[in-house]
């Protein structure tokens, strides 16, 4: 029980993570329409999904289950994309 809970369900948050970003990055890419974005919001969250990076990091080398790091490189991996694209586009106009 104990495996499941830090091994598959972090896998499968990272499922629902991919489900909740990869359309939105989609729509920014076809679009370049980055006026309702917040660019402080994306800064703010990639800290925080930075610093979560590094606590998920240091369970694994502390305890060796890799469920948590997994959902939080790609969160923060995914967030840094749209991060980009709200730069990227902002600049544009």
């Amino acid at each position: 029980m104990e495996a499941l809970l830090l091994e598959l369900i972090p896998i499968l948050a990272t499922v629902f993570l991919t489900i909740c970003y990869v359309p939105q990055i989609i729509k920014i890419h076809k679009t370049k329409d980055v006026s309702s974005q917040s660019l402080m919001f994306w800064i703010l969250l990639s800290i925080a999904l930075g610093l979560l990076w590094t606590n998920a990091f240091m369970i694994f080398t502390a305890f060796g289950t890799f469920g948590y790091l997994i959902t939080e490189t790609l969160n923060l991996g995914l967030a840094l994309v749209v991060l980009g694209q709200v730069i990227s586009y902002r600049k544009e106009k």
